[in-house]
């Protein structure tokens, strides 16, 4: 009984398998292309995918993330000709990010599983930073600045703030997942788990245009570790996806 279970398993495998890559056989060099709508931890994505091998899908997209916007109270150090002055500032974050993609799906076996390589590209703030302090405006002559963890970020001469919490404009991609961004059929179900490798996070001085140095005098290096242990970011993506022609 054992021995003939074990073969109608054998051959049912061997049948799906043969289909599937009967199937695939007509997925010759860029001769389909299918477009693909997702969601997740990147926002919304819109990618156009066409096969390169029967075992090689590419996929090129944009990933849009929307403006969710917080606030959080910061402490304003201003310098005045009697010393430094302390107020508080209402900082305004915003995770609005546009990024672009390309990403190559490899199916090793008969089957929807993949392992993806590729890159994410542009969409350097994660997030964007902004604020306003009116009693800054009125030293604009001093050196006023905003602390962000253990940063200091300056205010210009109308006691504003601008920056952003950045990472590396070019991000090395890797996933798993199962299902085709170009189906064999019409419609096909995605789903991907991975990372993206940005690299050490850093604040942005929108106004000067460079790197926040890391505020020296502060005792407190909570914030500065917890961005060390952000080089990576995670992706968890689920597409409806399909083909065109």
């Amino acid at each position: 009984m054992k021995k003939l279970l074990v073969i109608f398993l054998t051959a049912v495998c061997g049948m799906t398998c043969s289909q599937n890559l009967s199937a695939q056989a007509s997925m010759g060099i860029a001769n389909h292309l299918g477009v693909d709508v997702g969601v997740g931890t990147t926002g919304i994505s819109v990618e156009a995918a066409t096969p390169i091998t029967r075992f090689v899908q590419a996929r090129a997209g944009v990933s849009i993330m929307p403006g969710f916007n917080f606030h959080v109270d910061s402490d304003v150090s201003l310098s005045t000709p009697v010393g430094n002055k302390n107020a508080k500032l209402n900082l305004d974050g915003s995770l609005s990010r546009t990024q672009g993609s390309l990403i190559f799906n490899v199916y090793p076996f008969c089957s929807s599983f993949f392992i993806a390589a590729g890159a994410f590209f542009g969409g350097q703030d994660v997030v964007g930073i902004s604020g306003h302090c009116p009693e800054a405006k009125e030293l604009s002559n001093y050196e006023n600045y905003v602390e962000v963890g253990d940063y200091k970020l300056p205010l210009n001469e109308n006691g504003d703030a601008k920056g952003a919490l950045r990472v590396s404009g070019f991000r090395p991609y890797i996933a798993v997942g199962t299902g085709r961004p170009c189906p064999v059929g019409r419609l096909n179900f995605m789903w991907e788990i991975g990372l993206q490798f940005q690299k050490r996070p850093y604040v942005w001085d929108a106004y000067h245009d460079e790197e926040v140095k890391l505020n020296e005098l502060g005792n407190d290096d909570t914030f500065q570790k917890i961005m060390d242990k952000l080089t990576v970011y995670p992706v968890l993506r689920f597409t409806l996806s399909g083909r065109i022609f």
